[in-house]
């Protein structure tokens, strides 16, 4: 065979070898791969199956904690149960313990007191005194114990209501004259004109603390004076909250500083009253004391030994009672006119129409002018082109996105904000940073609780006596009378409304002041005076309204101005 043959023939081998590894390789490539494939498949379900293996544990760690979450929260329950049931069984022994003890009590004290009165002999009768007497002191004492066990205890309920702050006030220092009077005691009552007229409070408790303040200012006092201060302290108009002290000031014995803490403690009493006539055990103003901070209060004391005492009971946060046109008597005679004058910009802005209607019909015949919105779009571009005096709006309006429009308003307006509501406004939140809200006015509107704010807020001219402002003025309006009938003026005026003022300003009683207004407001008519004609109508429009403070300021000013007429 040739040389030539024989390579080619070898070349022909040779390729079909490469043909034959290039065929191999690529078998070979192809198993590689598919075992890197299987390889990851097996490697990826090993890992879900120790995740699985994982997440099974964790679930089942899971079940078990909220099963055992399950066990203790039904113990929780059971001993919330048994606790209750406790409290329940802890407060009907107390109740029953008060019946049954008062009961056979009630028997002793009803027949020694009856002994006390047909008994002759006179160690007998003093044997019957001492039993009635011992057993008031022991039925006293059977109560105050009872009453700081449901105070430990938390056996107590607050029992809020609108109470009438006037009549309430007036009620419980009434009921300590006599007992002043016994001792020759000047007891009086001072109440702060701001104190709002109704307010929401537990008037059963504050009663209780007020009584015994009272009683031990008597008790501790033999000469002077006793005086119940009612004093606003703080009124944040925005929540409509305010808060008050009653202070209970006398001319006694007085109490040395180291005694001050611990006269409100268990058991702790004053080191005179160990004498006869002040004898007790120290009960009564740890549980005044106990019963004021769980209705959000306090009991202090400032005393010079020898000098007398200060007690001060004092109430946080109560909500001032909103009166709404159900509530209150309308008026058809309110005279809209003493607001402003010379005219003010009133916005309104609420989606009822009633309400917006019935503010812009209260002004109607007045120069304030009034503008309505139902639409808060339409009221901001208002308030944009137009300054305003005051603004009415509905309180879920100006709360809306989470009090943005309060913000809103705030960076355009600084006018006075009233809200109107339909509930109380007292756990409302008003953000910082939004408009200046001065009162609230509760829905269906009320006309008087309208006149009183709009005439405060506004600062009005109150007095339609602006002639009393001004001597000029003073003068002129007498200048109608010759000298024979002003002389008759004064001498009528001495006789019969001189006395009805005296007493009035002494009294501060409001029907005193009616009488002397209507007195002087028929004889002004009778010579013709227009400027006391005008005193005397509006102060008794004042006195309808309860307006303490303008009256007080009238009173005043009437004064003065009687001097200056005397002096003509």
């Amino acid at each position: 065979m040739s040389l030539k043959s024989i390579f080619f023939s070898n070349s022909s081998q040779i390729e079909a070898i490469k043909k034959e590894r290039d065929a191999y390789k690529k078998k070979y490539e192809k198993a590689f791969k598919e075992a890197e494939e299987l390889k990851e498949i097996v490697t990826e379900n090993i890992k879900r199956s120790k995740s699985t293996s994982f997440l099974s544990e964790n679930m089942k760690k899971l079940e078990d904690l909220e099963n055992e979450l399950k066990i203790q929260k039904q113990r929780v329950q059971e001993a919330k149960k048994i606790a209750q049931d406790a409290m329940h069984v802890k407060k009907d022994f107390l109740a029953n313990m008060r019946h049954e003890v008062r009961t056979p009590m009630n028997s002793i004290l009803a027949f020694s007191d009856m002994l006390t009165h047909e008994l002759k002999d006179k160690t007998q009768l003093s044997y019957a005194k001492n039993i009635f007497s011992s057993g008031h002191k022991l039925l006293s004492l059977m109560d105050d114990i009872i009453e700081l066990s449901r105070l430990e205890s938390g056996i107590f309920e607050i029992n809020m209501r609108a109470i009438d702050t006037a009549h309430f006030f007036n009620s419980v220092v009434k009921g300590h004259e006599s007992k002043a009077a016994s001792k020759g005691l000047n007891l009086t009552l001072e109440v702060d004109s701001t104190i709002p007229e109704s307010l929401i409070f537990d008037d059963e408790k504050v009663k209780e603390i007020l009584d015994n303040l009272i009683s031990n200012a008597i008790k501790f006092t033999k000469n002077g004076n006793i005086t119940v201060n009612i004093l606003a302290e703080q009124h944040n108009h925005t929540q409509n909250e305010i808060d008050i002290s009653m202070v209970v000031k006398d001319t006694g014995t007085g109490i040395d500083a180291h005694s001050h803490q611990r006269i409100f403690e268990i058991f702790e009493k004053r080191e005179d009253a160990n004498d006869g006539e002040f004898q007790g055990i120290g009960l009564g103003l740890s549980i005044n004391k106990k019963m004021a901070k769980l209705m959000d209060g306090d009991i202090s004391l400032s005393s010079t030994l020898g000098e007398g005492s200060t007690f001060t009971f004092s109430l946080n946060r109560l909500e001032i009672v909103l009166a709404s046109a159900d509530d209150t008597e309308e008026k058809s005679n309110l005279n809209f006119n003493l607001i402003k004058p010379e005219g003010a910009r009133v916005m309104v802005i609420d989606d009822v129409q009633s309400s917006c209607e019935m503010i812009q019909n209260a002004f109607t015949q007045t120069n304030t002018k009034v503008i309505t919105h139902s639409n808060l779009h339409e009221a901001i571009k208002s308030l944009k082109s137009h300054t305003f005096d005051l603004i009415f709006i509905d309180v879920n309006i100006l709360n809306m996105d989470e009090n943005a429009v309060s913000k809103v308003i705030a960076k355009m307006s600084n006018a006075p904000i009233v809200s109107l509501t339909q509930t109380s406004v007292k756990d409302i939140i008003f953000t910082k940073g939004g408009v200046n809200i001065v009162g609230h006015l509760k829905k269906p509107i009320s006309k008087v609780e309208l006149f009183k704010i709009s005439l405060k807020i506004l600062n009005s001219s109150l007095s339609l006596n602006s002639s009393l402002e001004n001597e000029s003025q003073t003068i002129s309006d007498f200048s109608h009378l010759d000298k024979k009938s002003l002389e008759q003026f004064l001498s009528h005026h001495s006789k019969d409304v001189t006395p009805l003022f005296t007493q009035a300003v002494a009294t501060n009683d409001l029907n005193m002041i009616a009488s002397f207004s209507k007195t002087l407001l028929s004889l002004a008519q009778q010579y013709k005076i227009s400027s006391l004609v005008a005193f005397s109508q509006e102060l008794l429009q004042k006195i309808e309204l309860f307006e303490i403070d303008t009256i007080n300021t009238m009173m005043a000013e009437y004064k003065e101005k009687i001097k200056r007429l005397q002096n003509l």
